[in-house]
């Protein structure tokens, strides 16, 4: 919403009103990609050092939810080919950071 708000309000029309917002959805949303991704990860930890596991996992779980999630919505939804490039691109950064915070928390 931050990084992305101008490209986002060029098609507002294809979103709910602004102070609309399902908060709760939002939370329960991340909360469920936590459980489950911490769920994931602790199946596949191995014997390795801890930072590349956890950029392999954000990788993967980027390549598991994002990309497929966003170039669908693409395909069939009005969303303009740079916003769905942005996108997917702060999702894979997130998603590595995630992935190394969990690497980094899970550690023995």
């Amino acid at each position: 919403a931050l990084l992305l708000a101008p490209d986002y309000m060029a098609i507002k029309e294809h979103y709910r009103p602004e102070g609309q917002e399902k908060i709760l959805w939002i939370c329960l949303a991340y909360l469920a990609f936590a459980i489950g991704s911490v769920i994931v990860y602790a199946k596949g930890v191995e014997a390795k050092p801890w930072l590349g596991q956890g950029i392999r996992f954000g990788i993967l779980m980027w390549l598991v939810l994002t990309v497929p999630s966003f170039f669908i919505a693409y395909a069939v939804q009005p969303v303009p080919t740079m916003l769905m490039i942005k996108q997917v691109l702060f999702e894979g950064i997130d998603k590595i950071v995630l992935g190394v915070i969990t690497a980094a928390l899970y550690r023995p």
